[in-house]
């Protein structure tokens, strides 16, 4: 792992706290990298802390370049950047259109630590608890670590948990971002972290000292059926669940579902495991959901997204709308209890949008302005997003990964 080289920016010039959103869908990549920029430095007024950018794929060719203009127009100490499917800021989402969305925030006394993961040269780092932990100067002030990554390239399996456990058991690291979305090949995507764009591995900052991040993870799915344990399994293979076949439970619940939920059945079926298995009773929020790969037939098993371990607990979901509606709503009501957020970044899973919301197309954005006001706020459709659930921090499917920023 290597931080980006490069001669420090001016400090920001003014002491106040704040933040700054705008968004382009101008398909020239210059003309909106500069549309954004500008209207970012307009409320700005000055050099910022950290600068957020996110670029839809039509950009990729060319991010480079909106990069640097960002970079030069803004003059933030720390970039960080991706490119998408689709992005989001303001009070819209872009999807399946061209776009391209800036987050920037003025946080006086706020520690930013820009880091890159090279796959090829750095896997021996997360071998390494205690030299992960210095690289990514985890200290007494640390609050979060943002990062974006490649999907191709990044073994997001082993670099993910060895960032959270780097800590120790006391310290959890709570982690928040996703994974890059749009190409459909390797080396197509990209990645910015100051003034290096890359394409491959991971980009991140360890943001500490004067700033809180909240992360808020909310789930689009709802469980149905009952709770059932793991009795056999091999690999990402579930062969048995309460010492019947996997398939024979799956085929039963089915039967016992009601109109509403064999209606949402009909959209794919996923599998949750229980985070916490101490816990007496399980409700959604409770559950890392993943995918349902396949069913063996002959052998009446089911293959996910995961790899179950025999033991587990584990309870069917189906991906609803009312239900990430409800949820998101119920975690942001949460955050009305505190400050005024600074700006936040929100990662969306690439499954929302109109494809789960079909008429809403900009729900998530819209339901964050009306619960939080009309705060400062970017973020892209990612191919995973990463957010914490309890004290541990995972990569997600289908749901919105928030992160809220705010002044100390």
């Amino acid at each position: 792992m290597n931080p980006p080289s490069e001669s420090t920016p001016p400090p920001p010039t003014s002491a106040t706290p704040s933040a700054a959103s705008a968004i382009s869908g101008h398909f020239d990549t210059r003309t909106a990298a500069t549309e954004v920029a500008g209207d970012v430095f307009d409320h700005l007024g000055g050099p910022c802390d950290l600068a957020v950018l996110f670029g839809s794929y039509h950009h990729t060719a060319a991010f480079a370049e909106a990069a640097e203009s960002v970079r030069q127009t803004i003059m933030p100490t720390t970039l960080l950047g991706v490119t998408a499917e689709s992005v989001l800021g303001v009070d819209r989402e872009l999807e399946g259109l061209a776009g391209m969305a800036v987050l920037a925030i003025r946080a006086p006394g706020a520690q930013l630590h820009p880091w890159r993961f090279n796959p090829e040269t750095d896997a021996a780092m997360l071998d390494d608890p205690a030299a992960l932990r210095d690289f990514l100067h985890i200290d007494d002030e640390f609050r979060a670590i943002m990062m974006f990554a490649d999907p191709f390239s990044t073994p997001i399996t082993r670099l993910l948990p060895a960032i959270v456990g780097c800590g120790g058991p006391e310290q959890p690291i709570p982690v928040v971002g996703g994974m890059s979305s749009g190409a459909s090949q390797p080396g197509h995507n990209a990645l910015v972290i100051d003034n290096a764009v890359v394409h491959n591995g991971a980009v991140g900052v360890t943001i500490s000292g004067k700033i809180t991040v909240d992360i808020i993870v909310s789930q689009g799915c709802r469980p149905i059926g009952k709770p059932v344990v793991v009795t056999k399994a091999k690999g990402n293979v579930i062969q048995e669940l309460g010492g019947r076949q996997a398939l024979e439970i799956v085929q039963e619940m089915a039967g016992k579902l009601d109109e509403e939920e064999r209606g949402l059945l009909s959209a794919g079926l996923l599998v949750g495991t229980v985070i916490n298995e101490y816990k007496a009773r399980f409700g959604r929020g409770d559950f890392l959901v993943r995918n349902i790969l396949g069913y063996d037939k002959q052998h009446g098993a089911i293959a996910v997204g995961d790899m179950p371990r025999v033991g587990q607990t584990v309870q069917f979901h189906v991906r609803d709308a009312e239900t990430a509606h409800e949820d998101l709503q119920l975690l942001l009501d949460g955050q009305q209890l505190k400050d005024t957020p600074l700006g936040a970044c929100l990662i969306s899973c690439n499954g929302r949008g109109s494809r789960l919301f079909k008429d809403e197309a900009t729900h998530d954005v819209q339901t964050i302005r009306s619960r939080l006001g009309e705060i400062p706020l970017a973020g892209f459709f990612a191919a995973g997003e990463i957010g914490p659930i309890g004290d541990e921090s995972f990569l997600h499917g289908h749901t919105a990964s928030l992160a809220i920023f705010r002044a100390i």
